[in-house]
């Protein structure tokens, strides 16, 4: 898989997972800043993060961490990857029963152990 990190456009407010054969498209909003001596990614839907010494290792890591998330769902049966994805606070899109949508969650509780003026907001889609 594929991923790609672009800077968010204020607009940018649903997380997005959809399925497709053995395969899986999203789009994720990712938050970085330093926290501490280290740089932390962090997607607050899929409750998936990074470390790294530099921004950049973080967001190598947490495309690592996604990768093993989709490897995870995958080795699930239909039934089950549905009902985790919802747990996760996703739901289903009307008349697509392989999309799941989540609304934006905000950085505000979320992100507070990261440094003030540190905090940066991206999108991590897959390409």
């Amino acid at each position: 898989m594929s991923l790609k990190i672009s800077p968010s456009v204020n607009d940018e407010k649903i997380d997005f997972l959809r399925i497709k054969g053995k395969g899986m498209d999203a789009k994720l909003n990712i938050f970085s800043g330093k926290q501490g001596d280290h740089f932390l990614a962090y997607s607050p839907s899929l409750k998936i993060s990074g470390y790294g010494s530099t921004e950049e290792e973080a967001i190598e890591l947490i495309k690592m961490e996604l990768t093993t998330f989709c490897e995870d769902i995958f080795s699930m049966n239909a039934k089950e990857r549905e009902n985790y994805i919802l747990s996760l606070g996703f739901e289903k899109e009307k008349f697509q029963a392989k999309n799941f949508s989540k609304t934006y969650v905000d950085e505000n509780g979320r992100l507070q152990d990261f440094e003030p003026g540190t905090i940066k907001h991206e999108v991590l889609e897959t390409a």
